[in-house]
């Protein structure tokens, strides 16, 4: 089954009071792009979240933000640094006697002095947080291909049905070749005796110049691999074996070569309107599976 490469997953989990929010967003790419937005103490993280993205996607960008929130309490805890404390005191305690011997230090004075404050933070096993960020991050990613999967069946039927159209045209333009030749034949014959009359030509010369045309025109060859293309085409949709997006490029671009080649070689009106709308067809596919994973 084809995945789209465009959605959204988001997942959450918890434990011991402590919470991660991970949300994943992804569009198209040729390849697997991942950008992560953590909290600082949580990048430490981002070689385990990565391999675990890259486990579950092959092509798409996907964005991976994280939030996390401590358990209540488990922030940390601010502490005074009391041998600085003493030595802004004992600076006080100097300029009050040398500039302002009636002043006061009050406590208010020491709020805004740097680094007389420390902020300690509570130490939580890193294996815990670990567990806490991928489990949220497995039930995004689970999320994500769901909705990537939703979206492909849809791309699916639209991809099938075009293909259905290619099949047809191709039947329509084996249809046209059978008396393609015999036709340019007559033609080619009343022409010439419309000019020579009945004896004033070569048969043989005629049946050279038909021939040179059987030759020069005869798509055969050219129908048969881009009927072989679409039925590979066709395989890979319905198929199970993962990723298919840069198989069906490829097969789209040896489609539309083939189709480029009838169109250039056969000289009847009738294939050159086939040959359009395959070709119609081969560029809304194209458009189709770049959002193919």
């Amino acid at each position: 089954m084809i995945r789209s490469m465009t959605g959204f997953g988001r997942g959450e989990a918890g434990q011991n009071g402590h919470n991660a929010t991970v949300e994943l967003s992804s569009v198209n790419s040729r390849y697997l792009e991942l950008q992560f937005r953590l909290p600082r103490e949580l990048n430490a993280l981002e070689p385990r979240l990565r391999e675990t993205l890259s486990e579950s996607f092959s092509r798409g960008k996907i964005y991976c933000t994280v939030v996390w929130e401590a358990a209540p309490g488990a922030a940390g805890r601010v502490e005074l640094n009391e041998p600085l404390a003493e030595m802004y005191q004992e600076v006080f305690r100097q300029l009050k006697e040398r500039f302002d011997p009636t002043g006061e230090v009050r406590i208010q004075d020491f709020a805004g002095l740097p680094d007389i404050f420390t902020f300690v933070p509570t130490q939580i096993e890193p294996e815990l947080v670990e567990e806490i960020v991928v489990s949220a991050l497995t039930q995004a990613a689970t999320a994500l291909k769901t909705l990537r999967s939703a979206e492909g069946e849809k791309i699916l039927v639209d991809l099938s049905a075009r293909v259905k159209t290619i099949f047809a045209q191709l039947i329509k333009i084996e249809s046209d070749m059978t008396g393609h030749i015999e036709r340019y034949r007559e033609k080619l014959q009343q022409r010439v005796e419309e000019l020579f009359g009945d004896s004033g030509y070569d048969p043989q010369r005629l049946a050279e110049e038909v021939a040179y045309l059987a030759e020069r025109s005869d798509i055969t060859e050219e129908c048969v691999r881009l009927k072989i293309h679409t039925g590979h085409f066709e395989e890979a949709l319905s198929g199970d074996g993962g990723p298919v997006g840069r198989r069906l490029n490829f097969l789209v671009q040896e489609m539309n070569r083939e189709a480029n080649t009838i169109g250039s070689k056969a000289g009847s009106a009738d294939i050159s309107t086939y040959v359009v709308t395959i070709k119609e067809e081969l560029e809304k596919i194209r458009e189709q599976i770049q959002n193919i994973e």
